[in-house]
C-alpha cells in the first residue's frame, strides 16, 4: 500500500487555518479532511494532524503514557520538534481518559509573555453537538461564543477541565486545550473560555 505524503505547504496551511478558526470559535466542532497517513496506532488522526500543522524545530512536545515510544518518535521525526520534560514543553499529547496530575507541571506563561505557555492536545472517543450515551455535557461561555454553546464529549477525564479552571484563573496566563476524537473532529477550549460540566 502506498503511503500518502503530508504536504508541508498545502496540508499544513489548510489544517493551520482550521485550528485557528477552532480557537477563535470555542466549542465549534471542526473536522479534518480525509488524509491517509501511515502513523502508529493508538492516537487519534486529528491529533497527529495537529502535530504536523503546529510543531516545528522551534517548539517542544511531550507525549504521555502510551503515547511515548513509537507515537512520540513519529511526531519528532515528521515535525522536527524536540521532546521535552513536562515543565518545559510547549505541547503535550494526552491519551483518552488520562488523569489530570500532569497539568500542575505545565507552563502557564508570564505577564510579559503569556503566550509562553503549554497547549494540551487530548484524545477523546467522541465529540458531538447532541447528547449521546456516556457523554458529559459542557457548557462554554466567553470570547468567540454568542451567549453559550453546549457540546458533548466522551473519553475526556473531567478532572482535566477542573484543573484547567484553576490554572486559567489568572487570565491571560493559562493553558489552552484542544480535544480530538476518533472521527477526526476537533474542538478548542482556550484559556479565556469558561466551562461548566454536567454529567
Amino acid at each position: 500500500m502506498q503511503t500518502a505524503i503530508y504536504d508541508q505547504i498545502f496540508d499544513a496551511q489548510q489544517h493551520y487555518r482550521l485550528i485557528l478558526d477552532s480557537m477563535a470559535r470555542p466549542g465549534k466542532i471542526s473536522v479534518f479532511p480525509e488524509l491517509e497517513l501511515d502513523y502508529p496506532a493508538g492516537i487519534n488522526r486529528a491529533s497527529i494532524l495537529i502535530a504536523m500543522a503546529l510543531l516545528n524545530t522551534d517548539v517542544s512536545f511531550t507525549a504521555l503514557a502510551e503515547f511515548e515510544g513509537a507515537i512520540a518518535d513519529y511526531i519528532a521525526l515528521h515535525t522536527s520538534a524536540v521532546k521535552a520534560e513536562l515543565t518545559e514543553t510547549d505541547f503535550v499529547f494526552v491519551p483518552q481518559n488520562f488523569n489530570a496530575e500532569f497539568i500542575y507541571s505545565l507552563k502557564v506563561g508570564n505577564l510579559p509573555y503569556p503566550e509562553e505557555s503549554a497547549t494540551i492536545i487530548a484524545d477523546a472517543n467522541a465529540i458531538s453537538t447532541a447528547p449521546f450515551p456516556g457523554a458529559m455535557e459542557l457548557t462554554l461561555k466567553g470570547p468567540g461564543i454568542n451567549g453559550t454553546t453546549v457540546i458533548y464529549i466522551a473519553g475526556l477525564n473531567p478532572e482535566i477541565l477542573d484543573e484547567l479552571k484553576i490554572q486559567n484563573a489568572e487570565f491571560p496566563l493559562g493553558i489552552d486545550l484542544m480535544v480530538t476524537d476518533a472521527d477526526a473532529n476537533l474542538i478548542c477550549i482556550p484559556r479565556s473560555t469558561s466551562v461548566v460540566i454536567s454529567h
